[in-house]
């Protein structure tokens, strides 16, 4: 016999532990399926650096309360625990290939401003997992590890869930599987989406890492013969500690050996001198063009699902939230016999929050903004002009960039030609850009 729920939620991270608690706190039973068999346990590559501390995000600014030990989301209402070590990052500086740096805030200003200086928020996310599930278990949330989805099927009344040899039977389904998301494939979601390519992440722990500054993230490219790759050194929560990692959207590209370039025979290779490897992760993430309409036949897609590539931890965090008490109040609704909004609202707010909010081919140009410049002379040339700091920001679609380079182009346009040639690529839509990457890609199952 099935398992019966008010609520299945498929998937335990961010999107789906808040989402899980969000229904359980309005009284509803609530069953949250992971197939990790243990569900605090970090699998794969993740930053763990929730940015955009200084800019609304998503339509919130999200802050940490170190006297509770709770990050809050105070527009959307809503906070949790995290009593793990973390660390405040001031800034983002960008290295050329040739050393020289350009720095997104001044790190003695940012600092100056203690907790309101800092863009982004280094913490330990198998911490972080075990304080929401605990959380989310206080509400009344059935949690059931180990459960691999295969099949779902929709009900003129509910959902049925069935994986790992049980069936679960859910009067709605609340979707927040992540970024390869089976449901939506099976579902039908992703016919009407556009596939680029894949994203392809090697993350590496370590200590004995010596960056010029500690609480800063710090990115540079590696240009391997196969093509290009972007290394991130992220701020490890405890002192003197770092995740370096490196991703491409190039299959062909070995991040290997482009982090052993990056620590053997790049610029920065003497920063690695006394670097212990401690731990290693790996992922592989679908990028498609977003999902528009992210609700049908009862089950409501939340989280990374339906987003480009991710929606960074705090948008996941926040669609999670909306996503629960959206399906708590269509239970409601129909409870009282009144006709169901809530899914609908949840749908409309998608798209106002995300989908006509942010441009997200802008967000993936970032990831691979390499394939436009193509090569390290003309990042080493076009960075080389910038000089002057620009404003502090850990936000993938922010533009705080765009006065300095309006500065730089009439000195490009008349030095360099060829470099404007390439940096007008940038305006093609992302699809051209990664034509020929997508010929020979295909979305992971």
């Amino acid at each position: 016999m099935p398992n019966k729920y008010d609520v299945i939620v498929v998937g335990a991270g961010p999107a789906g532990l808040l989402a899980a608690r969000a229904a359980g706190e309005s009284g509803f039973n609530v069953a949250l399926l992971e197939k990790k068999h243990d569900p605090t346990a970090l699998t794969r590559a993740c930053g763990q650096v929730i940015g955009s501390f200084n800019e609304y995000y998503f339509g919130d600014i999200v802050g940490y309360n170190a006297r509770d030990k709770r990050l809050f989301f105070p527009n959307h209402g809503f906070s949790f625990k995290y009593d793990g070590p973390y660390q405040n990052v001031y800034c983002v500086h960008l290295y050329t290939p040739n050393g020289h740096r350009v720095a997104m805030g001044d790190l003695k200003v940012q600092k100056a401003k203690g907790d309101y200086g800092r863009v982004g928020f280094s913490f330990d996310k198998e911490i972080l997992f075990k304080c929401m599930l605990d959380e989310a278990k206080a509400c009344g949330v059935k949690v059931f590890p180990g459960i691999n989805v295969q099949k779902v099927t929709p009900r003129a009344d509910g959902v049925t869930v069935e994986g790992s040899g049980q069936s679960f039977e859910g009067r709605y389904l609340i979707a927040a599987d992540g970024v390869n998301s089976r449901i939506a494939e099976v579902m039908g979601f992703n016919k009407a989406r556009t596939y680029y390519c894949n994203l392809y992440a090697l993350h590496y722990y370590m200590s004995g890492v010596e960056l010029p500054e500690s609480s800063v993230i710090t990115t540079t490219h590696a240009f391997m013969k196969e093509g290009i790759a972007t290394c991130f050194m992220f701020p490890r929560p405890t002192a003197g500690n770092y995740q370096i990692a490196v991703i491409s959207v190039n299959p062909r590209v070995n991040l290997e050996a482009a982090i052993s370039h990056i620590m053997s025979n790049a610029f920065c290779a003497p920063w690695f001198k006394k670097a212990k490897n401690l731990k290693s992760f790996s992922a592989v993430c679908n990028c498609y063009t977003p999902i528009a309409e992210p609700y049908k036949d009862r089950i409501l897609l939340t989280g990374d699902v339906g987003s480009t590539q991710e929606l960074e931890l705090q948008g996941a965090m926040i669609t999670g939230w909306k996503a629960g008490h959206a399906v708590a109040t269509a239970l409601q609704e129909e409870n009282l016999g009144l006709p169901v909004a809530a899914t609908t609202q949840y749908v409309n707010w998608w798209k106002e929050a995300y989908i006509n909010r942010y441009d997200h081919q802008v967000y993936m140009k970032g990831l691979a903004r390499s394939l436009i410049y193509g090569t390290a002379d003309t990042v080493n040339y076009f960075f080389g002009l910038v000089n002057e700091t620009l404003p502090a920001s850990y936000n993938p679609y922010s533009t705080s960039g765009a006065a300095a380079i309006n500065k730089i182009m009439p000195i490009i346009m008349k030095e360099r030609p060829d470099v404007l040639q390439k940096l007008q690529r940038g305006a093609l839509p992302f699809s051209e850009i990664v034509a020929e990457i997508t010929r020979i890609s295909k979305p992971v199952s």
